[in-house]
């Protein structure tokens, strides 16, 4: 299972990472029960630039195995302090523009229904780059950059 864990401060290390998630995996005693041991798989950090607000926010996709031990570790992190920043623990949901529910087969049903959304939930225009070694205020690389479009 993969999880995304938000918010993490500039000077994250992937170093860093993989050792606050593997802390979090180590067996636990509760209530005599032995909670679930997992296995850490990759761990990506990504860099979100929004150009039209400047701002530069970093998150990470961690791969934990088996689910019940992700779902574990969901819970122990989420709300935790990661060097100084509190971040945000959650299931990681890919998502795809193929799966979007607002687009159907039938186009006349989909015509005849008003879209009642203001605006798309996504943010548009923003530049995703995958930084895969070194800290997180390292320069940007231009290989693993992606760009999302407007969905409109």
């Amino acid at each position: 299972m993969e999880i995304f864990i938000r918010r993490l401060p500039n000077s994250t290390t992937r170093l860093d990472l993989m050792q606050f998630v593997s802390e979090a995996l180590r067996p636990k005693w509760y209530l005599l029960q032995f909670s679930p041991i997992g296995t850490l798989g990759h761990c990506d950090i990504c860099r979100i630039d929004n150009p039209k607000t400047k701002q530069v926010e970093y998150h990470c996709i961690v791969h934990v195995d088996p689910p019940s031990a992700a779902l574990s570790l969901i819970n122990r992190l989420n709300g935790e302090i990661f060097k100084t920043k509190k971040v945000e623990v959650r299931k990681f949901f890919r998502r795809s523009t193929k799966r979007d529910r607002r687009r159907t087969s039938l186009e006349q049903i989909s015509r005849d229904i008003s879209e009642k959304r203001k605006q798309d939930r996504r943010r548009s225009g923003i530049q995703i780059d995958y930084l895969h070694a070194g800290i997180t205020t390292d320069k940007k690389r231009p290989a693993g950059r992606l760009k999302v479009a407007s969905h409109h």
